[in-house]
């Protein structure tokens, strides 16, 4: 968490990663997969990871405010791409897909994965809330 949420962003090596568009075809699990695996990317080479500002993540409401990623979930980062001059695409960032950072190889990928995913998969209150009232409706 140190890593991506530092107390000062200014100067920081980061990776900025897009969601993409409608046109990728992919559906929410593959975008937060892949959104793990920048994230285990920008930490294998102590970056930290930031979406960008104006992103317009197809999963979105429209006239949702921000929009994007943080529509639903809360913020990956403290950081932005505009904090700091050195900043590196995600896109074409080599990584094994079965990356474990040395001092976790012990826990294991998934272990490992379940950690990055915890930091990923932060519904907002509202989105909680929303979930629980639907889920109750259904008898669930």
């Amino acid at each position: 968490m140190a890593l991506q949420f530092p107390p000062d962003c200014r100067g920081r090596r980061l990776m900025l990663h897009s969601l993409g568009d409608r046109s990728s075809g992919w559906g929410m699990g593959s975008m937060l997969h892949v959104l793990a695996l920048a994230l285990t990317a920008a930490h294998s080479d102590n970056r930290t990871l930031v979406l960008p500002e104006d992103d317009q993540w197809w999963y979105a409401a429209e006239g949702c405010v921000p929009p994007g990623y943080g529509c639903y979930f809360a913020p990956l980062s403290s950081c932005r791409a505009s904090d700091s001059p050195d900043v590196v695409p995600s896109e074409g960032y080599a990584v094994a897909k079965t990356h474990v950072p040395p001092r976790f190889r012990r826990q294991g990928l998934l272990w490992w994965r379940a950690q990055v995913m915890r930091l990923v998969w932060r519904p907002l209150p509202w989105v909680r809330g929303e979930v629980g009232r639907r889920a109750a409706a259904m008898g669930w």
